[in-house]
């Protein structure tokens, strides 16, 4: 559990990332530690300047962050936090829409459109968390544990959706919904071996492909292209298959579920004869 001065101060950049400034944040957590409070009280709590403390709370109170609750000498009380959290989806949705709106007016498709780069360890998460949180049918996943943390809640989020979860990796996973296929390999001792990788498949039709090594210097490809999106396939079908194998577990439904938009070749080979050349001595 994180120290409290830990716990504030990510609290304080949580708001600032929302539109709050510093000063609005730690005079917010100044009051819902001690409320009805006054200015001088506030500033000395929240490190906020005598200067500046009355101002702040001006603006606030016209922004529905504080109330005055008395004057001579002024007190104030904290909106409540369940009140500011319902206030700021309700306008983040509403921002959203009308940014949806405005774009789907001005914006057209571009000819690449269909793949997109995702650069840094945080990008290349915050990628496949919302192509999983978006998935409609099944997600597939192949990845390491560390990854596995840092998505379960959107994992979470899509079993309890009802949308059908396999997840593979060859290190251990924490709990997650659906099905998991793991070798059980300590992640640390993989590493010694092989960098972080990370496979996504949202509904056989968006894929994302490419490395998670923890760094900014992590890419990967974020694609409906039917290319990346068979490859994506490929990858865990042979994942899926050598698990299979070793472990002595019938994954053909794992797979087939899988291939559907890939060529049968086992039935082409039977349909046409066909079999395999290994070349001829000149």
């Amino acid at each position: 559990m994180p120290r409290k001065p830990a716990l504030e101060e990510r609290i304080v950049a949580a708001m600032q990332s929302l539109g709050f400034t510093a000063s609005d944040a730690r005079i917010y957590l100044a009051l819902l530690k001690r409320h009805p409070a006054t200015g001088y009280e506030l500033a000395a709590g929240s490190g906020v300047p005598r200067s500046a403390i009355y101002n702040v709370l001006g603006r606030r109170e016209r922004r529905g962050l504080v109330q005055a609750v008395q004057r001579r000498p002024a007190r104030y009380r904290p909106l409540p936090p369940e009140r500011l959290l319902s206030q700021l989806e309700a306008g983040f949705r509403e921002g959203l829409e009308e940014l949806r709106t405005g774009l789907a007016g001005l914006s057209r498709p571009a000819a690449d459109g269909r793949t997109w780069t995702a650069t840094g360890y945080a990008a290349v998460l915050a990628q496949a968390r919302t192509l999983i949180e978006g998935a409609r049918e099944t997600v597939h996943v192949s990845l390491w544990c560390r990854e596995a943390e840092a998505l379960a809640e959107s994992l979470r989020r899509a079993g309890a959706a009802g949308r059908d979860v396999l997840l593979f990796s060859f290190t251990r996973l924490p709990e997650l919904p659906g099905r998991t296929l793991s070798y059980g390999i300590v992640e640390a001792d993989l590493e010694r071996h092989w960098p972080h990788r990370l496979v996504l498949l949202v509904d056989r039709r968006s894929a994302l492909v490419g490395g998670a090594g923890g760094s900014e210097d992590d890419q990967a490809l974020v694609s409906e292209d039917p290319a990346l999106v068979e490859t994506a396939v490929s990858n865990l079908v042979l994942d899926i298959t050598l698990y299979g194998r070793r472990f002595g577990v019938d994954t053909a439904a794992l797979v087939g579920g899988l291939t559907t938009r890939l060529a049968p070749i086992e039935e082409l080979l039977a349909r046409g004869g066909g079999a395999p050349s290994g070349g001829r001595d000149g």
